[in-house]
């Protein structure tokens, strides 16, 4: 391990996570772990992963079916370690854990996937109001009259996880931006992935060693498109089939970027700027982690 390679051993517990579930894990050398927090693009790249591992579009698998979920408490851990000792191709492994609980190895890749908090927050509504354990979804996801503000102003306990809220993104994102230069660690942001699809899947495909045609490239982007993902939902939603969603097509509700400029008012946007500065004080960070490598929207 590399001597500026990330701390580990911080232990994240919640309503889904347990990171304590990582310690059976075996790595292998070519793994690629997703790594995002909620709503940020995790499907998307399991996708793309999904047709780098089996060759192209039309591989037939649920990408969320095949890529382990490992610190999710939604299956019991000896199912969990058995799907993942057994899967024989190359593995694409999902997690919405900070850099510092989860397992870290030079030799495996790692996919980092971020999105503007403000469309996340629009996101989630949705994604909460879709789930059929409304109990689940209103223990990890604010409501209400004041939704807005308490995803806002919510602090994170240490060691607790699955709290949706600003806090726990810029928490996230502050694990993993100073290790952007660490040459297996890859930064990518929704908005330039909406910007520009065809380049992030080169970069991605780059970042796993994946040699791509000019001819497979358009394919490969052409397949994950929003609207062609939201088509075959029964593929591409996570759990699918599950009984996890009220509608696998309102997974796919909308998918775009800047949401938040209709949907907050003047006085929540200037609460969000002056909460996310204090978070976020570095200038550079901040600009990045709303609008990726793209000019600054709103």
């Amino acid at each position: 391990m590399a001597a500026n390679a990330p701390p580990q051993g911080s232990n994240y517990l919640g309503p889904i996570t347990d990171t304590r579930r990582w310690v059976p894990f075996k790595h292998r050398p070519d793994d690629i772990f997703v790594c995002t927090p909620p709503k940020c693009g995790t499907t998307w790249t399991q996708a793309i992963c999904a047709m780098f591992v089996f060759g192209g579009p039309d591989h037939g698998h649920q990408p969320g079916v095949v890529s382990p979920w490992v610190d999710a408490v939604f299956s019991e851990l000896d199912d969990c370690m058995a799907q993942v000792e057994a899967q024989t191709h190359r593995r694409y492994l999902k997690t919405h854990t900070p850099l510092d609980g989860i397992p870290y190895h030079e030799e495996c890749t790692y996919l980092v996937i971020f999105r503007d908090p403000r469309d996340t927050y629009f996101s989630g509504s949705n994604h909460r109001d879709n789930m059929n354990d409304q109990e689940l979804a209103l223990a990890v996801f604010p409501s209400g009259q004041d939704a807005f503000e308490e995803w806002l102003y919510k602090e994170r306990p240490d060691g607790v996880w699955d709290l949706t809220c600003l806090d726990s993104l810029c928490h996230f994102m502050n694990t993993y931006w100073p290790y952007r230069d660490l040459p297996n660690v890859h930064l990518f942001h929704y908005s330039d992935m909406k910007r520009d699809l065809r380049s992030a899947v080169a970069r991605m495909a780059a970042a796993t060693g994946t040699e791509l045609s000019d001819a497979q490239l358009d394919a490969y982007a052409a397949a994950a498109d929003f609207g062609a993902m939201k088509a075959k939902a029964d593929q591409f939603a996570p759990e699918s089939g599950s009984g996890m969603w009220k509608a696998e097509t309102n997974f796919f509700a909308n998918g775009s970027s800047g949401q938040w400029e209709r949907g907050l008012t003047d006085a929540q946007k200037a609460a969000f700027e002056a909460r996310f500065a204090a978070l976020i004080p570095d200038a550079e960070q901040a600009r990045w982690m709303l609008n990726g490598n793209g000019e600054p929207s709103g």
